[in-house]
């Protein structure tokens, strides 16, 4: 059953860093910053997940993130 919860958590945490990265995309740094921090505080691991993800998005598009 923690294993659940665990899971749980980490979904949520990858949830909250994504929106961050939408935050930031739309110019609220404020939110994305407030969103980035809830999500580190739920499971850091999550957010080092989204990073990666968005890291190899790119590379393999070539472009740089972003607007």
């Amino acid at each position: 059953m923690s294993d659940e919860k665990t899971g749980s958590e980490h979904d949520k945490a990858r949830d909250l860093a994504e929106d961050a990265l939408g935050a930031y995309a739309k110019g609220n740094e404020k939110k994305g910053d407030a969103l980035a921090e809830k999500a580190k505080a739920i499971d850091r691991s999550a957010v080092v997940e989204v990073v990666k993800d968005l890291d190899e998005d790119a590379a393999a598009t070539g472009k740089v993130p972003g607007p």
